[in-house]
């Protein structure tokens, strides 16, 4: 019998485990989220190319908030120079970190923002929308 609930004990645990996501797992995320929110606003024919550079702080919004800057290259950009992309998310973690949560807050690439600030909607309303789903299936799928 103490064998089946040792079994079952162990077993449990790495269930929980495997679930756990880190603070650098949740940090990928968001790059991968902020930049498929950066491509959906660039101009046509243009995408990120690659990324050199990505930087995670706390965000001056508030505590349950991410800031997250890509510096990156665009393809099909006449010139080949840096962009500076700027998101900030609100996110929560789970019981020990078994689950993670993300929505955007404010997305400024180069000038163009789009998200919320005390609740009001910056930006065009459909875009916003549009904005928010990208990011969501960036994270989610």
């Amino acid at each position: 019998m103490n064998k089946y609930l040792l079994f079952t004990v162990l077993l449990s645990c790495t269930l929980l485990l495997s679930g756990c996501v880190s603070r650098e797992q949740a940090d990928e995320k968001l790059a991968r989220a902020c930049e498929a929110g950066v491509n959906l606003f660039l101009p046509e024919g243009q995408e990120v190319d690659r990324i050199v550079k990505k930087e995670f702080t706390p965000s001056p919004i508030g505590p349950d908030f991410r800031h997250v800057t890509l510096t990156a290259f665009v393809k099909g950009d006449w010139l080949e120079q840096e962009h500076k992309y700027e998101c900030d998310f609100q996110e929560s973690f789970g019981f020990m970190g078994g689950g993670y949560t993300a929505s955007i807050e404010r997305l400024d690439a180069e000038g163009t923002v789009i998200g919320r600030a005390g609740g009001a909607i910056l930006g065009d309303a459909q875009d916003f929308i549009k904005l928010t789903e990208a990011i969501r299936k960036a994270l989610y799928e």
